[in-house]
């Protein structure tokens, strides 16, 4: 049995080429199948997604099944407009677009944060503000869904 889901954070440098390597921890939950191919897009909260190529296959048939209304036509063009699809290379690197760093405010370092079955990429010091920063009132209702 493997695990099939991605978990945990890392961080890791970003060489000036916008390239970083992929988390050793996360490329165990890549399947064969994706033959080290990602996409990675931009995610809410200024942050980016990186999917599996299988993943992102089916998160593009999601995509198309929202309709074809304005917002949506908008959402979807935004989401595909910022994607790029990295092949692992030999030293475990993907390649982030100037555009994507940018949108995510990443600079120097980006934090990787395991989110089932995509990874979210992080600037360190938002992911501190917000994700590991906790106020008494989070903590009471974060307690209902353990």
């Amino acid at each position: 049995m493997r695990l099939e889901s991605f978990i945990g954070k890392a961080t890791l440098a970003i060489d000036a080429a916008g390239r970083t390597n992929l988390p050793r921890e996360f490329r165990k939950v890549l399947a064969d199948e994706n033959e080290g191919q990602v996409v990675v897009t931009i995610a809410e909260g200024n942050t980016l997604a990186l999917y599996p190529l299988l993943e992102w296959n089916r998160y593009v048939q999601y995509l198309e099944g929202l309709g074809r209304g304005p917002d949506i036509s908008k959402f979807r063009t935004r989401i595909t407009a910022f994607a790029k699809l990295s092949t692992l290379d030999g030293q475990n690197r993907i390649t982030l677009t100037t555009e994507q760093l940018q949108h995510a405010g990443i600079q120097g370092e980006v934090t990787f944060v395991g989110d089932g079955k995509r990874v979210r990429l992080w600037s360190p010091n938002r992911y501190t503000t917000e994700i590991e920063t906790v106020t008494a009132e989070e903590e009471i209702r974060f307690a209902h869904w353990f």
